[in-house]
């Protein structure tokens, strides 16, 4: 009888190690999982980053990822201050919409750009030229902000306009060229 009752006990340590061990490699690969989804996802994912502006073109230049973001700063209200306060905070305000709206460059341009490998560039230089209809071209560098390259330009007539933009980034130069139109 002693001999039942060993070989019973050992029969349920077995299967308790079983799936002690089934459990264990289920959570490690579940871990494992969850991380190689997330990272592989970080290059891709530029919806859930920070980029200024709304996106109006993107190109691939050479292996390399260029999103252009565009915004017109004087669309843009001033927050942060209730109107009917007695501070008289709410003339800043108005004083900064209305000098908004007559800037000489009110339109903000962004690229960002992502490498080969789908990391995004944060050293190089950018430039822009911009041609309105008529041939008129303003140039300017691109400044690096927010992990991309920016620069403002005036772009308040309505029309067709052709972005030009030129990158260095180490020994690499990309090209790209598009028409964007304001409404």
């Amino acid at each position: 009888m002693e001999r039942f009752g060993e070989n019973f006990g050992k029969k349920i340590m077995k299967e308790m190690m079983k799936l002690t061990m089934a459990v264990l490699i289920l959570s490690v690969l579940g871990t494992g999982l969850v991380f190689a989804s997330s990272s592989s996802m970080k290059g891709h994912d530029m919806e859930k980053s920070n980029k200024i502006g709304d996106l109006i073109h993107e190109s691939a230049v050479k292996g390399y990822m260029l999103s252009y973001y565009f915004m017109d700063l004087r669309n843009q209200k001033s927050d942060g201050h209730d109107m009917a306060s007695p501070d008289k905070s709410h003339d800043m305000d108005k004083s900064h919409d209305m000098a908004s709206k007559e800037m000489d460059k009110p339109h903000h341009l962004m690229v960002y750009i992502m490498d080969k490998n789908n990391k995004v560039v944060l050293k190089g230089k950018v430039g822009f030229m911009i041609k309105n209809a008529e041939g008129k071209s303003q140039k300017a560098m691109g400044m690096f902000m927010s992990e991309g390259f920016g620069t403002t330009a005036n772009m308040k007539e309505k029309g067709v306009y052709t972005i030009t933009t030129k990158a260095i980034l180490g020994d690499e130069k990309l090209m790209d060229k598009f028409d964007y139109e304001i409404k």
